[in-house]
């Protein structure tokens, strides 16, 4: 139970969030019903506790300043991939290389669960499998020109995340 304390204590913002949103959820399926709220209370208060125990601490937050940045370049990317991919399969010779490439990473945590879902949405690339320090991606493009995309991705994702201080 200590651990459940200093988790929520550490969130703040988590914490009013996940209290008014089921606040709104309860005043949402009991249509507005004062009488319901001595059910209500407690029952939000259960879940907002058990979603803490569910769910692990994050300690990284989003740079609202990246954020622009970022979503442009992740909205570019994707454009292109999807040119890039209707542009292979459109051609009579389907210029297609298939490769496996091994990234180093030191993303962890929910930016490493953003960076293997954003690859997906690069120019032929697809994560296959996440090991302790390395990413093995399956490829269409040069091995080369693959890592380069996915430093590319990495810089953006550490560009966008800052890490809290445990306390």
């Amino acid at each position: 139970m200590a651990g459940l304390y200093s988790q929520i204590k550490a969130q703040p913002l988590a914490l009013c969030l996940r209290l008014v949103l089921g606040a709104l959820l309860w005043w949402v399926l009991t249509e507005g019903s004062v009488s319901s709220w001595l059910i209500g209370l407690p029952t939000i208060l259960v879940a907002v506790l058990v979603s803490f125990q569910l769910t692990p601490y994050n300690p990284y937050t989003i740079r609202l300043v990246a954020l622009p940045g970022f979503l442009f370049y992740f909205i570019k990317t994707s454009l292109v991939a999807g040119l890039d991919i209707a542009k292979r399969t459109l051609n009579p010779n389907l210029p297609v290389g298939s490769q496996w490439v091994t990234y180093t990473t030191k993303l962890e945590g929910l930016p490493r669960w953003l960076f293997m879902s954003s690859l997906s949405l690069m120019p032929g690339t697809l994560s296959v499998s996440s090991e302790t320090q390395a990413l093995v991606i399956h490829s269409l493009d040069d091995p080369q020109k693959t890592r380069d995309e996915l430093h590319k991705l990495e810089r953006q994702l550490i560009d966008l995340f800052t890490h809290k201080e445990t306390t």
